[in-house]
């Protein structure tokens, strides 16, 4: 790549004196990580306020996420090309932010008002690591609103409302999508806007064409019920073959009633534009009722998720208790593992994309006890883990943890 040994020496040179660091590749080329301490991001709640952090090293020693990071919450983030992406409800902005050796800076905003009126999202997702999708529920004439930001000149390319198709007089309640082979699917829940009764008796899809978010299209399995559009995460994720596969949350408590409470917990899949036979019965595998709250997929058709049994859940509350199980679910074989880790509250964390070299790394936060960062092999069995870094401070909870470079 360089003729001139001289040339390289001076631009490595320059690029360590800028903060970047090094690592050695098997083919013997060097490649530029990104600046000392920004590999990763984590997020953490601490009594109620928002903090969060940037480190190379999630699993020797503690991560100060009080005094050492910047405040603020980074719970709904996406990270791209060395810059983080926040949105910043409390102020009413979408942030972007620059990684650097020192800590995140500042170096764009766009008013979220601007955007829609009211200027709220709940979602933000990286597409093709050249945009953003912005969005959140429906709103009570039925419309998504919607923002798609192009990272280059940081402006929207598209903003409004989508206008989401009825269902045998059913309305759209909850969305959140991913883009696939120029198509966006919005994993979705339908029913009674009034009410939240009267739900389909099925699991639905809309899709639409990307990015023009038009020629809407109604995908429908018989699977089970309830809802595909996650909670706090995504309830869909694409593959490297570029399959979607889906996740639905059942049971009274999310509902408020049992109207798809005996209603499997599921994993199905949308190959090709269309739900396939493909259903894994995640329900099938514990001998009581369960639900899935978030799941993640790690690579290589390998998914983790949260699953709850429902005898722990008497109250909403007791979703931010120690009532989560960690499990491994492999999509192509169909098993299903639990692992031996601590139960905690998977349920509060927002967004988690943290895989490196083969391992899926994730926040254990023991309601009462410690929040330490853990590492996963992917089939490694029940104990196939190793405890990494803890976070210090009193009452934290990790509610984001992703990759940077």
């Amino acid at each position: 790549m360089y003729k001139n040994k001289l040339v390289k020496l001076f631009f490595i040179g320059t690029l360590l004196a800028a903060g970047f660091t090094f690592v050695s590749c098997d083919d013997g080329v060097d490649e530029v990580k990104g600046p000392e301490n920004t590999k990763y991001t984590v997020g953490a709640d601490v009594d109620g306020e928002g903090y969060y952090t940037t480190t190379d090293d999630l699993m020797t020693g503690s991560i100060s996420i009080v005094g050492s990071g910047s405040e603020g919450w980074a719970n709904l983030s996406v990270s791209v090309d060395g810059y983080m992406y926040i949105l910043n409800n409390t102020e009413g902005l979408t942030e972007k932010y620059e990684l650097t050796a020192t800590g995140p800076v500042l170096v764009d905003e766009i008013s979220n008002s601007a955007l829609t009126a009211g200027g709220f999202f709940r979602y933000i997702q990286s597409i093709n690591d050249s945009e953003l999708f912005l969005s959140t529920n429906p709103n009570d004439e039925g419309s998504v609103p919607y923002a798609i930001i192009d990272l280059e000149t940081f402006s929207a390319t598209s903003k409004g409302y989508l206008e989401m198709p009825t269902i045998n007089d059913k309305s759209n309640l909850w969305v959140n999508a991913v883009v696939q082979g120029g198509s966006m699917y919005f994993g979705s829940l339908y029913g009674d806007a009034a009410t939240w009764g009267q739900l389909a008796d099925s699991l639905v899809t809309v899709k639409y064409d990307y990015p023009s978010l038009t020629n809407p299209e109604i995908l429908v399995s018989t699977a089970s019920a309830g809802m595909t559009a996650g909670y706090r995460t995504n309830g869909s994720f694409v593959t490297e073959n570029g399959d979607i596969y889906q996740y639905n949350i059942t049971g009274s408590l999310w509902y408020g009633h049992d109207e798809v409470a005996d209603k499997p917990s599921v994993f199905v899949r949308i190959k090709d534009g269309d739900y396939d036979d493909y259903v894994l019965d995640i329900s099938a595998e514990f001998d009581e009722p369960i639900a899935i709250w978030n799941a993640w997929y790690a690579g290589d058709g390998i998914a983790y998720a949260n699953v709850t049994r429902v005898s722990d859940l008497a109250e909403w509350g007791d979703l931010s208790q120690n009532t989560g199980t960690l499990v491994e679910i492999n999509l192509e074989t169909k098993s299903v593992t639990e692992l031996n880790l601590p139960k905690a509250s998977f349920v509060n964390i927002f967004s988690l994309d943290c895989v490196t070299d083969g391992k899926f790394y994730i926040p254990v936060s023991v309601t009462g006890g410690d929040a330490n960062i853990y590492e996963i092999n992917r089939g490694g069995g029940a104990d196939g883990f190793t405890k990494g870094a803890q976070l210090d401070g009193s009452n934290v909870f990790v509610n984001a943890l992703f990759r940077n470079f």
